[in-house]
């Protein structure tokens, strides 16, 4: 009895160990985000595979929001003026390899506002990925 409650324990902390530490498959290595002539929010850089395969048809995804969040009812919200997708510059990025990435979208308001990125894929609706400066 006491050997099968240890397991049991060991298994449970085991477990909560490895779903502490979040496993990035991707890593932006720089990116930027700014406001073009024509009024666009224009997000670009260089994304690298870390996945450990090859990562295929992987999207960009660009939320012009505010900066500022407001709490509705108790929860945080943020207003979203855009949001746009595109695909990265290399559709079958090996594991290592890195590609260049844009996508832009034209917000409804361009002031008190900041950008969020992430990336997907048709195999994961959300990669991981260790974003500096989000």
């Amino acid at each position: 009895m006491n050997k099968a409650v240890i397991f049991v324990a060991l298994t449970l902390l085991m477990g909560l160990g490895q779903a502490q530490g979040t496993v990035y498959k991707l890593r932006v290595s720089e990116w930027s985000c700014a406001l073009n002539t024509s009024g666009a929010m224009v997000a670009r850089g260089t994304v690298v595979n870390q996945s450990g395969q090859t990562l295929n048809n992987v999207r960009i995804n660009l939320r012009v929001t505010d900066k500022e969040v407001t709490t509705v009812n108790g929860v945080p919200n943020r207003r979203v003026y855009g949001t746009n997708s595109a695909p990265i510059a290399v559709r079958s990025l090996a594991n290592g390899a890195s590609s260049r990435f844009e996508v832009q979208v034209k917000p409804s308001q361009t002031r008190n506002v900041q950008c969020q990125i992430w990336f997907r894929s048709p195999d994961m609706v959300q990669i991981p990925t260790r974003v500096p400066g989000q």
